[in-house]
């Protein structure tokens, strides 16, 4: 049985028969392993460390690409997040998208430093929680191969010169007024939503969600987000349920007031 020293953030936990725990975590390579948690739930045999939402310095022994932990020593813990209901349901969300889009076999490093970024932007309680999902939504989804094109038409090919620019979500490509009119299926973006949209997929992941939006754009910045990922990955999350349940009942989707 090999020793495994490595860092990671804790996405989900499972209770695993009367005393073991099951951990899901997502390596500061990206790759997604789950560990096993023994005596987890036995008195002084806790480790607050190997919990969800806790970055940990871990040492795992592995046999056949299973791991188990034998210590755990934390680097940060996102537990502050708890005490905000909406801040909680919404790292959960993003747990399990970052959790969907990775595996033990493949290193996707953006996206731990991603999902890192967004709960420190949660905790630090500084930023609009709706534009750091979205953001997240936006990036995490480019960084696994579903990158939105924005530099040329989808329908004709060629550049993209002056605005107004259409997208459409299901394409996942931009589009010149004339050809978005012709074929149908494609939305004008506002000016703020498209700069929002070339910062999030372009800059740095460290400032990935150092930016600001309001009215109309952010509404549309959001909700093609998050339709985004739902669409391309072919699924829903329980999680993202959950997250829209404890928003304010006068709250829709975004942020955005909704319909009476």
């Amino acid at each position: 049985m090999a020793e495994v020293k490595l860092r990671a953030l804790g996405l989900r936990e499972v209770d695993f028969g009367d005393f073991d725990r099951y951990l899901t975590a997502l390596t500061e390579d990206g790759r997604k392993i789950e560990i096993l948690c023994k005596n987890a739930r036995r008195g002084k045999k806790q480790n607050p460390a190997a919990r969800q939402f806790c970055y940990a310095a871990f040492i795992l022994s592995e046999r056949g690409g299973r791991y188990t932990l034998r210590d755990a020593d934390l680097v940060h813990s996102f537990f502050s997040l708890a005490g905000d209901i909406e801040r909680y349901a919404l790292a959960c969300y993003l747990a399990e998208v970052a959790a969907a889009l990775t595996t033990p076999e493949e290193d996707s490093p953006a996206i731990c430093r991603l999902l890192l970024h967004a709960l420190y932007a949660l905790e630090g309680g500084k930023r609009d929680p709706s534009l750091v999902k979205a953001a997240f939504e936006w990036r995490v989804m480019a960084e696994s191969g579903y990158a939105p094109d924005l530099s040329d038409c989808g329908v004709c090919g060629n550049a993209i010169e002056q605005p107004p620019v259409y997208f459409s979500v299901r394409a996942g490509t931009a589009a010149d007024e004339k050809c978005a009119r012709r074929v149908g299926g494609y939305t004008q973006l506002a000016d703020s939503t498209l700069r929002a949209l070339v910062y999030v997929l372009t800059g740095e992941v460290g400032r990935v969600y150092a930016f600001a939006l309001s009215g109309p754009a952010r509404e549309q910045f959001c909700r093609m987000a998050e339709d985004y990922v739902q669409y391309h990955l072919g699924r829903g999350f329980d999680s993202l349920k959950f997250y829209h349940s404890v928003l304010l009942p006068a709250t829709g989707r975004g942020g955005k007031p909704a319909a009476p």
